[in-house]
């Protein structure tokens, strides 16, 4: 009787693993969504877009780019959570709304954490400090020197507080001990690099891709780079590092996350593809010319960069007293 109930349980517990893995071989059977908390023509949308065409080759699935913009990613971000974790719906990551809004906001409606799986870093890239043409400046040392003068009386613009393009500033300032006025534009990078352009603000911290045309046509000042050495997209703007502030080291990242609870052999087959896609030349020459570097990780390894993602932000944020209801 033992040995019947025995060979009972295996054979249930063998039928219960065929739905899994056989989905996992047959994943994908329909279009996938592809959620950006972000709006559409922003850098992750565009990145969404280029992965997900280079997916849908591979797959024979198409891959619908789904732009849900609004409270910093938030909202997006928390549609993602709440999505069936069937494989289906995938997330494009960044710090804002996951390794940043933990901290900042006083409140999230999702776990970072626990409501989402880790699948694969995509691409990576860095930001750039830009300087107003109207200014009697023309490097960071000339910068520096110019904040010194008068503290408080240059400003600067972001996106938003607790932004990346805030935080990136907040990082340069600490660093340089200087003082200048936070400007935000809660509208988009290309409000905040008008104001630039019309010396409405002195300084802006952004990504290169956003930057590298407008630096490249002479309409703004390239100042640093945060990456820890010089992009082929601008090779005559120098590294903070080696100006002598190598702790202004503020990265860009996207990363591909599934709901929590999706199953572990589909975040294998997610993570296998992507990383065919990053291997794929044609996606790395494109985002080379828009400034980032074409990269994969494991699910693993992108846990623990996320957690140190995380505890790097709690530390600026916790040290600058900043909090959002």
């Amino acid at each position: 009787m033992a040995a019947a109930r025995c060979l009972a349980l295996t054979l249930l517990l063998a039928t219960l693993a065929v739905p899994s893995s056989a989905a996992a071989q047959e994943f994908p059977a329909r279009p996938v969504r592809f959620v950006v908390p972000y709006a559409a023509g922003g850098s992750g949308d565009v990145l969404a877009r280029l992965l997900g065409n280079k997916l849908s080759a591979l797959w024979g699935q198409q891959v619908v780019v789904d732009d849900r913009p609004g409270a910093g990613g938030l909202i997006g971000t928390e549609f993602a959570a709440r999505a069936e974790p069937d494989g289906y719906t995938i997330y494009l990551a960044t710090d804002g709304p996951l390794t940043i809004a933990a901290t900042l906001y006083k409140s999230v409606p999702y776990d970072w954490k626990q409501d989402f799986a880790p699948v694969s870093m995509a691409a990576v890239g860095c930001q750039i400090m830009l300087g107003s043409p109207n200014l009697p400046a023309h490097d960071l040392k000339e910068f520096i020197a110019l904040a010194q003068q008068e503290p408080g009386k240059l400003n600067y613009a972001s996106i938003g507080i607790g932004s990346a393009p805030h935080l990136g500033a907040e990082m340069f300032m600490s660093a340089a001990r200087v003082s200048l006025t936070h400007v935000p534009y809660r509208g988009s990078s290309a409000q905040a690099i008008a104001a630039l352009i019309a010396g409405d603000v002195a300084m802006f911290v952004v990504g290169t891709s956003t930057a590298v045309p407008h630096v490249k046509a002479g309409t703004v000042l390239g100042f640093a780079v945060t990456s820890p050495r010089r992009i082929d997209s601008l090779p005559d703007v120098p590294t903070f590092a080696e100006q002598g502030f190598p702790s202004v080291d503020n990265s860009i990242w996207f990363a591909v996350l599934a709901p929590g609870r999706t199953p572990p052999a589909i975040v294998r087959k997610l993570h296998d593809d992507i990383a065919k896609v990053v291997a794929d030349p044609d996606y790395q020459t494109t985002l080379a010319l828009r400034g980032f570097e074409a990269q994969s990780s494991t699910p693993e390894q992108l846990a623990a960069f996320l957690e140190r993602d995380y505890l790097k932000f709690r530390e600026l944020i916790t040290k600058l007293g900043l909090k959002i209801e």
